[in-house]
């Protein structure tokens, strides 16, 4: 599985808000930066699609033989741009949203491993911090991948068997 909020970070880096601070939500003893202007990306969930995939590798006398189940997953990642000035920030969301359905995206997370999908429209959430009101635009990036898991299965590569007659050879005994 690839680290889906570094892809996203490398991504809004690159493309959205290269001087803004960026930071990963729901994090543990971690506190919003101390500027005006930055960005929370949160992990919202993900869902399964389809069924698993089973692809058997060659058998070798070694080995066995060695199968890999795979499974197609779609990533959510909320990303909150926040800040004083109304502007900057939806511009950014905007930014982000528009590029999210790009063939830039397409192309910039296959190099993770992924598949930029599309981002949802932006949306405006201000809320308030311990002093005063706070400009929050939101989007959403919609992004697949797949979970890989190799499993070994032994095996046989001779089998020496014989024939015997099992009441003479071990008899019952009372």
């Amino acid at each position: 599985m690839s680290d889906i909020l570094g892809a996203v970070y490398d991504f809004l880096k690159t493309y959205v808000c290269p001087d803004v601070d960026i930071v990963r939500g729901w994090q543990n003893r971690a506190s919003l930066p101390n500027v005006s202007e930055y960005v929370v990306m949160t992990l919202q969930g993900h869902s399964r699609h389809g069924t698993n995939i089973h692809t058997e590798n060659a058998f070798t006398p070694e080995t066995g033989i060695d199968e890999t189940v795979s499974m197609l997953m779609e990533y959510e990642v909320q990303i909150d741009f926040c800040g004083l000035d109304e502007m900057a920030v939806s511009q950014n969301a905007s930014i982000c949203a528009m590029l999210g359905r790009d063939r830039r995206a397409v192309e910039f997370f296959a190099g993770y491993g992924l598949s930029g999908l599309f981002a949802d429209e932006p949306r405006s959430l201000p809320f308030q911090d311990d002093q005063q009101w706070v400009v929050r635009y939101t989007t959403t990036l919609h992004l697949t991948g797949w979970v890989r898991k190799t499993l070994h299965n032994p095996a046989f590569t001779s089998v020496m068997w014989t024939i015997e007659n099992v009441d003479v050879h071990h008899p019952v005994t009372n």
